[in-house]
């Protein structure tokens, strides 16, 4: 029985051998071929065609049917919506960090209203954040005070 086994799987191993050294030297280098499958399905056509013994129609048709097939290789459907996901994250997280909670360090607050309506929406107590004093330089107070500039020399 186990010299049966080990002739069939010789038998098989030389059939696969003589068969691969069939094959054009572009298909033996392919492992994740099978070489049963390349020889029981052969190719209709070579590819690519020899363009020198083809008439100019049926290179322009070459030419389109290869430039179609490479619009459809590079489409990616996958990629193109994970990128567009990515960028309606990201410009919401922008819009929603500055209009509820960024802090723009000026007297009055461009979405003091906004943010007072939505958060006491949620039942939140809002109160604007305290103005960080500006400094102004000695000559800009004496103009505010003053109403003139101080002459210069």
């Amino acid at each position: 029985m186990f010299r049966t086994l080990a002739r069939q799987a010789a038998q098989k191993a030389s059939t696969t051998a003589s068969k691969s050294s069939e094959l054009p030297q572009a298909f033996v280098k392919l492992p994740h071929i099978s070489p049963a499958l390349l020889t029981q399905y052969p190719a209709k056509k070579s590819w690519p065609p020899d363009f020198k013994t083809m008439s100019p129609q049926e290179q322009l048709k070459y030419e389109k049917r290869y430039k179609r097939k490479l619009h459809h290789i590079a489409q990616r459907p996958r990629w193109n919506k994970i990128v567009q996901l990515a960028q309606l994250g990201t410009i919401s997280f922008v819009l929603i960090y500055c209009l509820l909670f960024a802090d723009w360090k000026d007297e009055r607050q461009p979405f003091y209203e906004f943010r007072e309506w939505f958060w006491n929406s949620l039942g939140f107590e809002y109160e604007a954040p305290k103005p960080v004093p500006r400094i102004q330089s000695q000559e800009s107070q004496a103009s505010v005070q003053g109403g003139s500039r101080p002459r210069q020399m």
